[in-house]
């Protein structure tokens, strides 16, 4: 198989000297000091040499549980809380846990790829649900329920939505939990954006409906909000009952996750509230900044003011945007991760390359993306 678009994407602008990528969903700051030297700490104190058990470090699971529960989430250390080498492992071990080749998983798009890319290699028949970007991306049910068969085995969303920012309410929450009791299917819940809302409050998650715990599986990284996205760690939380179907695979994949990355989640949560909030507090401030300068060209894009996540979804004419899945294209993902630097040459890049390309297209015979003109009018 090959890369994602988005990868190949990342590995064209690393080969291109001075090219600003506002692809990628990477975070620009450095994690917070105290997480590096207190992991510095425990490399010299010889804490992260062997393997932890398989299910993570028993510290941090605990601590785990007990954030969880601050947020009206009961999910027991010992036997419902796997710690794993990021979100992707995780989705991973979940799906190929859950289902046989023949299965059908339902994706919500557009969306990240790697749902698909995950199923399709776990030989699942994939079903596509397209939000609608002039409904504000909301879920159509009844869509949705003629979907869904004796072969249903997962539905996957995104909350905050990546690439569109969107957020899936309580009520939709409500109504999809209904339907996996009916069917009895099982809801992933990818919250790895969830800190990163910027309505007002928490936003809340389907795992914190205790009725649910048997058909959800939720899956946190610690990538985005703690900028740990080379450290590749995470967890899921799940029913008993689940959990302990994921765990073999869990450990067939990795055995546990990197150790050395255990103690870097560990000191992260510990320190939650204090760099959550810095982290909410300057991508708000990012947002801003990208967005203004959206809003200077909506003479050559549309676009919607994402409501959670770090990215941007604009519609350009001439853009593909197919890599998210049907109802992504013509749009293109802006990640307001970067630094203020960044965005600021990059949105102006792209505002030169707009503007010139509306001019071409009204005065000479252009390509697809409005770059090209014929020899003979470039002479001329």
């Amino acid at each position: 198989m090959a890369l994602s678009a988005i990868k190949q994407m990342e590995e064209l602008a690393r080969s291109m000297p001075d090219v600003i990528s506002l692809s990628q969903g990477i975070p620009s700051s450095p994690s917070d000091t105290v997480i590096r030297e207190s992991v510095i700490n425990a490399i010299r104190s010889d804490m992260v040499d062997k393997y932890s058990a398989v299910a993570g470090l028993p510290e941090l699971r605990e601590l785990i549980s007990n954030k969880l529960k601050e947020n009206g989430m009961i999910y027991r250390a010992e036997d419902e809380i796997i710690v794993t080498a990021g979100a992707m492992q995780a989705l991973s071990a979940t799906i190929f846990a859950l289902t046989r080749p023949g299965d059908e998983i339902i994706v919500l798009t557009p969306t990240y790829s790697y749902y698909r890319r995950i199923a399709e290699l776990a030989s699942l028949k994939i079903k596509t649900l397209v939000l609608q970007e002039h409904n504000k991306w909301k879920i159509d049910f009844d869509t949705l329920q003629k979907m869904i068969t004796k072969k249903t085995k997962i539905l996957v969303m995104c909350n905050p939505n990546n690439p569109t920012g969107s957020i899936v309410s309580k009520k939709e929450m409500i109504r999809i939990g209904i339907l996996a009791q009916k069917y009895g299917f099982i809801i992933i819940s990818d919250d790895v954006y969830q800190s990163l809302y910027f309505g007002e409050g928490k936003l809340p998650s389907i795992a914190e409906d205790e009725s649910l715990r048997k058909h959800i599986v939720r899956i946190v990284s610690l990538s985005k909000d703690y900028s740990l996205t080379g450290w590749r760690i995470g967890f899921l939380h799940a029913d008993k009952s689940v959990v302990s179907k994921i765990f073999e695979t869990h450990d067939l994949l990795i055995n546990c996750a990197p150790v050395v990355s255990q103690y870097a989640g560990l000191v992260a949560l510990e320190n939650s509230e204090r760099i959550t909030q810095e982290s909410l507090r300057k991508f708000s401030e990012h947002r801003m900044l990208m967005g203004n300068y959206l809003e200077t060209l909506r003479d050559h894009l549309d676009f919607q003011w994402p409501d959670g996540a770090y990215y941007f979804f604009p519609k350009i004419k001439g853009v593909p945007g197919s890599e998210f899945g049907e109802g992504g294209e013509g749009h293109i993902r802006l990640c307001f991760g970067k630094s203020k630097e960044e965005i600021i040459e990059g949105m102006d890049r792209l505002k030169n390359y707009l503007v010139y390309n509306t001019y071409t297209q009204n005065n000479y015979e252009t390509s697809h993306f409005g770059i090209r003109i014929t020899e003979e009018k470039a002479i001329a």
